[in-house]
């Protein structure tokens, strides 16, 4: 009721505002009510009749700054302030306030394809996306030049190519057309849906220190410490039937220092794995639990730089990992194997007991490591860069 009063309100403010000409005014009130109802085409309509008349009559730089600072979120109003420094070639701030309003408008379900974006705008959304397009490439070609004087040309020759694949410079060609990594694809590698020990060198080792890592995770059971559900945002729907559960050693490139001082050896031992360590984005490392009746659905990595390896834990009957038309893969109590999860792939348990495995992120075993350098130092620049 409160919600519908303001709402109101803010209709005949808005009107009166339109009647004395005060555009500015009328544009912030017009932005705080498409917070109430996005999808009101009148008032997206509003915003492009009232754009035109704040560009001839007044400094809209100013009033567009205005706006921002009190709705961060009026993606509208960012690409209109992008519009405002691309004529000024202030080429950093164009591509922050663009990269801000394309990802907002998408986010909300606005500027995916033509049905989703008002007419009026329709031109300066393909315009901001050429831009970024550019402006990205160029970039990159930059950090190419800075990659191959730091780690030698020929060293980082596969990577170079995953890079130009990315920046849209060459075409993406997959070795094996049953790979489609998210984000990252390294051209050259040995095609392995999943890897042989022989080329994983630690695993003798890692599996030595299975009684170290189970006793552990059996502590933890056993205090009945708290173990997170893994169907957050970035997981949602990704699972049925029952529940993902984890308890992070790493995620996101971030350190769990609490479950680090529960599991000390567990935590030493991890040191001697060849983790993905890139600021913001890797090592995930989890106790992953898979509780009864679930099913994680297919689906795919980002990258096939990186490997998912898999320590058996706690392994009960009617449980398995599929790499979709591939191999079906079953978990061992102190086994270990790796796979490439851009691989289409799924997992589930059928028992009526939960399924405990350590998940790791490691390096594609034939990445040499001024690869593996080159790729973080590039992964870190495009978060950098996607964040501004």
């Amino acid at each position: 009721m409160v919600e519908k009063e303001q709402f109101a309100i803010s209709e005949t403010r808005l009107k009166e505002l339109l009647t004395i000409k005060n555009y500015s005014e009328a544009l912030m009130v017009t932005e705080n009510l498409l917070i109430i109802t996005p999808s009101d085409e009148r008032y997206l309509l509003m915003l492009g009749r009232l754009y035109e008349l704040i560009e001839q009559t007044t400094d809209s730089k100013s009033v567009y700054e205005k706006i921002i600072n009190a709705i961060p979120a009026a993606y509208n109003t960012h690409l209109m302030l992008g519009r405002c420094y691309h004529r000024k070639g202030d080429i950093e701030k164009t591509f922050k306030h663009y990269v801000t309003a394309l990802r907002t408008a998408n986010n909300s379900g606005f500027w995916l394809d033509p049905g989703s974006t008002a007419p009026w705008v329709h031109q300066y959304v393909v315009q901001a996306l050429n831009f970024c397009d550019k402006h990205r490439r160029n970039v990159i070609g930059g950090w190419v030049d800075e990659l191959q004087q730091t780690y030698g040309e020929n060293e980082i020759k596969r990577v170079v190519q995953g890079i130009l694949m990315y920046s849209g410079e060459i075409a993406t060609v997959y070795d094996d057309p049953r790979q489609k990594p998210g984000f990252l694809y390294i051209p050259g590698l040995p095609v392995k849906p999943v890897f042989e020990r022989k080329d994983l060198d630690f695993i003798d080792y890692y599996e030595s220190q299975f009684n170290n890592i189970k006793t552990e995770l059996d502590n933890l059971i056993l205090q009945n410490v708290y173990i997170e559900n893994y169907r957050d945002t970035d997981k949602h729907g990704l699972t049925t039937g029952g529940d993902w559960d984890a308890k992070f050693f790493f995620r996101h490139g971030k350190r769990y220092d609490d479950t680090h001082a529960l599991c000390p050896l567990t935590s030493e031992i991890l040191t001697h794995l060849p983790l993905v360590h890139i600021q913001d984005h890797s090592p995930e490392v989890c106790f992953s639990v898979l509780r009864p009746g679930a099913h994680l659905l297919p689906h795919r990595g980002v990258t096939n730089s990186r490997s998912v390896l898999h320590m058996g834990l706690q392994i009960p009957a009617d449980c398995a990992l599929n790499v979709v038309d591939i191999e079906e893969l079953h978990w061992q109590p102190g086994k270990v194997f790796a796979f490439d999860d851009n691989y289409l792939h799924e997992a589930w348990n059928r028992s009526e007991q939960s399924r405990y495995v350590l998940l790791a992120d490691i390096w594609n075993p034939f990445l040499t490591d001024a690869e593996c350098c080159a790729i973080t130092d590039f992964v870190t620049k495009v978060g950098v860069l996607d964040s501004k």
